[in-house]
């Protein structure tokens, strides 16, 4: 009798035990979500209210979110029809490897791009003032439509494409699993009694040039025909590059991308780089090729020649001293 009153408290208390463990997962996962590992892109801001010639800008920020990643690939659409998309600011971007240059394309509502961070980016630092998270700066401006589209208030929408990407930086270019946050703005029929003007100010703030930057020349057989080209890149961390000219020698200045196919294949003379960011700050880098030293199978050619017309001139010498 006492054995079987023992065996049924032991069930009771494994019951409550059990109960017990249940109770305090479920209050875990009320209390305490499980840590999402999924990278974030979002807009900033979110919203806001504007007017028909309005010029404002909308951040593209990423938050990996426990995950550290190094490649960003991203589709954003937008309101063509109420907004059109002036220009992609890289400046004071984290994406300093650009796969695919910020590409925009009014007619269909797309912005693209594709940004690499080499050595990865896990997250701000804790205490961050600068909030060192930002890929890039959209700048829009509300179009002046017609009065019938906007009636009353109409909603702009800026939205991640569910193509976007972003690769974790493990070495095998794994994709994250990627949550979006977009934006979405109320435009207003009619023109503000001042306009607002963000990007204007942005650029009129901006008195930096580009960072200092190299210039390297370089041949390659896979690249231009084994020609010599050069290679460039620089940052701006105010309203980024806008873009860049070449000058060698005497030559006019040409608008140029890197890698640039040089015209003076003899390197012959001074090369000459600027860099020009979107508030018109520029920066000059001079390249000067090393000289070529002289080929060695000049040397003894050189020598034998230079010998023979010394002899040549002593035995001259010695023939008017004879007369």
């Amino acid at each position: 009798m006492d054995g079987l009153i023992k065996s049924k408290v032991k069930k009771m208390q494994n019951y409550i035990s059990k109960f017990r463990i249940i109770t305090f997962l479920i209050i875990g996962f009320v209390l305490f979500p499980a840590v999402s590992l999924a990278a974030k892109l979002y807009l900033e801001p979110a919203q806001g209210q504007y007017y028909q010639g309005d010029n404002f800008m909308v951040e593209v920020r990423i938050d990996p979110e426990n995950e550290c990643i190094n490649t960003v690939n991203a589709n954003i659409s937008f309101s063509q029809d109420i907004l059109k998309a002036d220009q992609f600011s890289q400046g004071n971007s984290i994406l300093t490897l650009w796969v695919k240059n910020p590409e925009i394309s009014q007619d269909s509502g797309i912005i693209s791009f594709i940004g690499g961070i080499p050595g990865g980016f896990c997250g701000r630092l804790a205490g961050d003032p600068g909030r060192s998270n930002l890929l890039g700066k959209i700048v829009f401006q509300v179009k002046e439509v017609n009065s019938e589209l906007l009636s009353g208030k109409t909603a702009a929408r800026v939205k991640f494409s569910d193509d976007s990407q972003i690769l974790l930086n493990d070495g095998f270019g794994t994709p994250a699993k990627l949550i979006t946050q977009n934006a979405e703005f109320n435009i207003l029929a009619g023109a503000a009694q001042t306009p607002k003007t963000e990007w204007q100010e942005e650029l009129e703030k901006d008195l930096i040039p580009p960072e200092p930057f190299g210039v390297e020349a370089l041949k390659n057989p896979s690249i231009f025909n084994n020609k010599y080209f050069i290679v460039f890149s620089t940052s701006d961390k105010q309203t980024g590059v806008d873009f860049y000219e070449v000058k060698e020698g005497e030559r006019d200045w040409k608008r140029a991308v890197s890698p640039y196919l040089l015209e003076n294949q003899r390197l012959g003379s001074i090369i000459k780089v600027k860099a020009v960011d979107r508030a018109g700050n520029e920066r000059i880098i001079e390249y000067l090729p090393p000289k070529k030293p002289i080929p060695y199978w000049l040397i003894i050619p050189v020598l034998i020649l230079g010998a023979v017309i010394w002899l040549l001139i002593r035995k001259i010498l010695k023939s008017k001293a004879k007369k």
